[in-house]
Formats: structure tokens, C-alpha cells, sequence
């Protein structure tokens, strides 16, 4: 079956279909979703569950990985997952929520607010993959910005105003 992508917003967003991420990924398929992300910016891939290890393989199958950095307040004894992931969730290494005053947790807060996954790296990702284990019913948003298209919306003053500028 050949891997279709079905937009899910203006200008950003496609579900994908056609691909099972838990078998290994031919260079064809690596570069169909290559393809679809430089042409959607955000892939949704429904229905796969899988284990810490396929989800790397697809990851590997996309290009290297970057170290999670030691950011999350977390000695090495504490982490739940090895460092090629970035554990976000509110869980200690037992999986149990965090304490409410639990310095773990109280850093986390600033995930909430808006942010640009590796953006200040001198080299940024070139992409975050996301997997939920568990979804709540209600809140725990995760919302993407296209910004080649705002960008594009720009009015031809700005542009002219910020082209030779560079963000560190």
C-alpha cells in the first residue's frame, strides 16, 4: 500500500496513511515522509502503537538522532527512558506523577508556554516526533505554527525590514 497523506488544516497538517511504523521503513517510504513533511510541516501517523524501540527505529530510519540534554532536572539514576528521547511527561522514573512542588515538575511549567523544540542549538532538529501514551480528556494541547507562512503573510515592509536580520 503506498503511503497517502490527507491535509488536515490550512496549510499545515496531513494525516498519514498507508505506513505501518513498526516495521523496518524502506529509503522509498523514508523519503515519501521527508517529502510530505517539507510539504505539510506536521505528519500525523494514527493508530500506531508502538514500543519505545520501533519508535526509535522510525526516528533512526529519518536521519540521526540528538541527545536529550540533561535539561529536565533529572540525575541519571531518575530517568524513565534512555537519552535518545526527551521525556516530557509529569512522571518520575516509577511512573508517578511528579509532586506539586517537585523541582521536576516546577521546570517543566515553562514547556507550557510557548516554545521552539532546539531552535537555540546551533544546529536545530529537523524534526520532533511526538508520541502520547496516554492523552487526558481535556487540555494537554499541543499546537504547531507554520512559520515559512507567516512568514509569507508578511507584508512586503517587514520582509524588506528583516531580510538580512539572523535569530540567536
Amino acid at each position: 500500500m503506498a503511503i497517502t497523506f490527507h491535509e488536515v488544516g490550512p496549510g499545515i497538517g496531513a494525516e498519514v496513511r498507508g505506513i505501518d511504523l513498526r516495521a523496518p521503513m524502506s529509503p522509498e517510504d523514508a523519503q515519501a515522509i521527508h517529502d510530505g513533511m517539507d510539504r505539510h510541516a506536521v505528519l500525523v501517523f494514527r493508530d500506531q502503537p508502538l514500543t519505545d524501540d520501533e519508535h526509535q527505529s522510525f526516528s533512526l530510519a529519518l536521519g540521526p538522532l540528538e541527545q536529550a540534554l540533561a535539561v529536565a532536572l533529572r540525575r541519571p539514576e531518575e530517568h524513565r527512558l534512555p537519552t535518545s528521547f526527551a521525556d516530557v511527561s509529569n512522571l518520575d522514573n516509577t511512573d508517578r506523577p511528579f509532586a506539586r512542588d517537585d523541582r521536576r515538575r516546577l521546570f517543566s511549567i515553562g514547556n507550557q508556554l510557548w516554545h521552539s523544540d532546539s531552535s537555540f542549538k546551533p544546529v536545530p532538529a529537523k524534526y520532533s516526533i511526538l508520541r502520547a501514551l496516554s492523552v487526558t480528556s481535556k487540555g494537554g494541547n499541543t499546537e504547531f505554527a507554520h512559520m515559512g507562512l507567516a512568514y509569507d503573510a508578511l507584508d512586503a515592509e517587514t520582509k524588506a525590514e528583516i531580510e538580512d536580520l539572523i535569530c540567536e
